[in-house]
């Protein structure tokens, strides 16, 4: 004769239940302990000086239709980089480039490298790239370029193939739609920010709301800022002209300056 199991009683199955609530709870915070140890946003962000739209480059045009946000990335002009974090120092050379005619993406630590047949693989487009001889003579894995070390994933490059551009212009775009409130900390921050810009650097100021405004800054007594209606299309060449700045009439003044003695050719434009 079979005999039926014996039941569980209440307080068992309250208790198998609290075990089983507990359980989950417990998993759940381990998971998201684990991905804010794995995907510290902030970190990377001072690390690198700049802010991405993505953390996982897509690997197929069929990947890339897909992603919801564009690709994109900000970054801070002039960030002093913690010395772990980049070269100490701009690198006095041109960077090493992709050879693929639709990529030219920079040689990087995320490249694949092939040490024995002195070849790297493109990330982007998984190219096969040849090291230039004066890399493939001296690159091994203990003797890396300041480009491939692992933690120099930013690094900054003083190209000798571009002559000076002169002092660094800084043009901020400032969206004049918000509360009263929000502009008057908008303010203050940019304030903040002209006084850490270097003393020879270039400032120009552009709001738009209604209409577009590119202010002239040059004049302390009176404000003077051209304006460009806000429903109308522009065409660069047009706008260029509206505000003085075409390629032609700058040469024309390049050269007045250089025969009057006042200025030199490769002095930049005024703010």
């Amino acid at each position: 004769e079979q005999r039926p199991p014996p039941s569980a009683s209440n307080s068992e199955v309250k208790s198998a239940d609290t075990f089983f609530e507990n359980f989950v709870i417990t998993a759940s915070v381990q998971t998201r302990n684990m991905q804010e140890q794995a995907w510290d946003v902030t970190a990377s962000e001072e690390a690198s000086g700049t802010r991405l739209s993505f953390h996982c480059w897509p690997s197929s045009r069929l990947e890339a239709t897909r992603c919801v946000a564009p690709l994109g990335a900000l970054y801070t002009p002039l960030k002093k980089l913690p010395p772990t974090c980049a070269p100490p120092s701009a690198l006095q050379y041109d960077p090493i480039r992709c050879a693929t005619a639709t990529c030219h993406a920079v040689l990087n630590p995320y490249c694949q490298v092939d040490y024995r047949s002195k070849l790297w693989v493109c990330p982007f487009c998984l190219g096969r790239n040849h090291f230039p001889p004066h890399y493939a003579e001296n690159i091994s894995e203990t003797n890396l370029p300041a480009e491939l070390i692992p933690q120099y994933a930013t690094c900054e490059y003083e190209l000798q193939t571009v002559p000076p551009q002169g002092p660094p212009v800084f043009l901020f775009v400032v969206d004049t739609c918000g509360h009263a409130e929000e502009l008057a900390e908008l303010a203050d921050s940019l304030q903040q920010a002209l006084n850490l810009l270097p003393e020879d650097s270039l400032v120009g100021l552009i709001t738009y709301g209604t209409n577009v405004q590119v202010h002239e800054l040059g004049f302390e007594g009176v404000p003077k800022a051209y304006v460009l209606r806000g429903n109308k299309e522009y065409a660069p060449a047009k706008v260029g002209e509206l505000l003085g700045c075409t390629a032609h009439k700058y040469r024309a003044q390049q050269q007045g300056a250089g025969q009057q003695g006042g200025g030199h050719p490769g002095a930049p434009p005024p703010p």
